[in-house]
């Protein structure tokens, strides 16, 4: 069914109430012209940019189910290591994927706009668009709604976001990274790092690549500068000088406004993290617009929109560290 038949559809509970307004120069085909047009206006605006940041992060994939459904989807983590040949058939090493489960309901946002009879009428009678902020409005307020589902769940249904996860590692910063050493900092960042060399143990797949330091604390090292470095900030000389870098492995370092006061007890959290969709996934749906209803003197377009969080894949490809 093509987008205008669609629009006439759904249009219908609201047809009788503007003809009757205008009269003989309602035409449904122009009216639902008027809607198409507005509803297809996706502009991204500052604003969406903003609120649609996780996007940036956490790889996004569409929700497959019903409202009132859900899954229980599959957490893995890779064990087992090869060893040397003992000269008997038998002595094999078997390689394992040791599992746990976790819950992810379906769950459903819902937004909506409108416009009064008399603004339709007078745009379909006089040939003209209807402004196209209201639905853009709609889609704003649903990517709010989003953003605090992708990163801080919802602590009433049990959708879980990026800054909540359960069974990962969480790190203790033992300095403070305001007033610390750079060699403290260091040992801070490293054991971050090297913990999680420890779980993938080789396994690229999972090997973080991406660093999320709280805003806080990156712009205190973003701010201090090293003792007789000709100027080298503190977050350049851990850039430079982390174990990951010695190895030559990307790690890309990014302050994170979000997670500040996020962790345990209030700390900042930092995330350590492989942004791959193997590894995680923020699971939602676009906006979808459904049938107009009169609402008084309005007309009332409902919206609603699917989502289940975010769904950590491998466990062993994420960690925290909390700040002191």
């Amino acid at each position: 069914m093509s987008k205008l038949a669609q629009m006439k559809l759904r249009l219908t509970p609201v047809a009788q109430v503007i003809q009757a307004t205008i009269g003989d120069a309602f035409n449904l085909d122009s009216l639902a012209k008027l809607f198409v047009k507005i509803e297809e206006t996706n502009n991204m605006t500052p604003q969406l940019e903003q609120v649609m940041d996780y996007a940036k992060y956490i790889p996004v994939t569409n929700v497959n189910g019903v409202f009132g459904g859900g899954e229980v989807l599959s957490r893995k983590w890779g064990v087992g290591i090869g060893k040397d040949y003992s000269g008997t058939g038998g002595d094999l090493p078997l390689a394992e994927v040791e599992y746990d489960t976790v819950s992810l309901p379906i769950k459903v946002g819902v937004i909506s706009y409108q416009y009064s009879i008399m603004e339709v009428a007078a745009a379909q009678q006089m040939g003209i668009q209807l402004e196209g902020d209201k639905v853009q409005a709609a889609r704003l307020a649903a990517e709010k709604h989003l953003s605090q589902i992708a990163w801080y769940g919802n602590s009433l249904t049990g959708v879980k976001g990026f800054l909540n996860q359960t069974g990962v590692t969480v790190v203790t910063a033992q300095h403070d990274w305001a007033t610390a050493t750079i060699e403290q900092i260091l040992s801070d960042f490293n054991a971050s790092l090297s913990d999680s060399e420890d779980l993938f143990d080789g396994d690229i797949s999972v090997q973080p690549d991406t660093y999320l330091m709280a805003s806080n604390q990156y712009s205190s090292l973003s701010n201090r500068v090293v003792p007789d470095s000709g100027g080298k900030t503190f977050l350049k000389f851990i850039e430079e000088n982390n174990i990951f870098a010695t190895q030559s492995k990307p790690l890309t370092i990014r302050g994170l406004g979000r997670s500040n006061g996020k962790g345990t007890a209030g700390a900042d959290r930092s995330i350590i993290y492989r942004r791959d969709p193997s590894c995680i996934q923020m699971k939602c749906d676009d906006v979808s617009f459904l049938a107009a209803q009169p609402d008084g003197l309005d007309v009332k377009v409902p919206g609603h929109y699917k989502y289940q969080g975010v769904w950590l894949k491998r466990v062993d490809s994420l960690r925290y560290l909390d700040h002191v």
